[in-house]
């Protein structure tokens, strides 16, 4: 079994995915991202690294919760920095200029309202670009963010089909 589902399974609560995303979505996640300007970048739901894998060219911090997981990054990706706390709690704290990778396809309500709200705020502040969000939810996950734009691409080949959302 792997380690995402069998987390997933002890607590449904805490890991908020049931698979490690398909490379498919990975290298659509990655062009993405290496296509900005932006060079901060920082990845809440960190899991395996199997989207990050692919992010070129780009400062990256890896926020992730589970004390595992974040011990099977730091090994994986010693070119990255990895935090092993909640993402909203990090984001709260940051102040720089970033854009947004989440994989956290099965965010409870109470901390998705917390995310949202937080990014809004860095949006109002000028600090957060943009956000590529992976996730199983056809309709928009991250319904009430202040961008202007938004654009939803479909990995067909994945099971739980994986939408890739990206707002700008």
């Amino acid at each position: 079994m792997n380690i995402l589902l069998k987390k997933f399974i002890q607590n449904p609560l805490k890991i908020c995915t049931v698979k490690a995303s398909t490379n498919l979505s990975a290298k659509k996640i990655a062009n993405l991202i290496n296509n900005t300007e932006n060079n901060n970048v920082i990845e809440i739901g960190g899991g395996t690294g199997a989207l990050t894998q692919f992010v070129k060219n780009k400062d990256v911090t890896i926020i992730e919760r589970d004390y595992e997981l974040s011990e099977i990054l730091k090994t994986n990706y010693p070119q990255y920095t990895i935090k092993n706390q909640c993402g909203v709690s990090y984001l709260k704290e940051y102040k720089n200029e970033y854009g947004l990778l989440a994989s956290i396809p099965l965010i409870d309500k109470e901390l998705k309202t917390e995310l949202i709200n937080c990014i809004n705020d860095h949006i109002s502040k000028n600090q957060i670009k943009w956000i590529v969000n992976l996730g199983y939810q056809y309709f928009d996950p991250l319904k009430g963010i202040n961008f202007k734009n938004k654009k939803r691409y479909i990995t067909l080949k994945s099971f739980p089909l994986e939408m890739i959302w990206h707002y700008f």
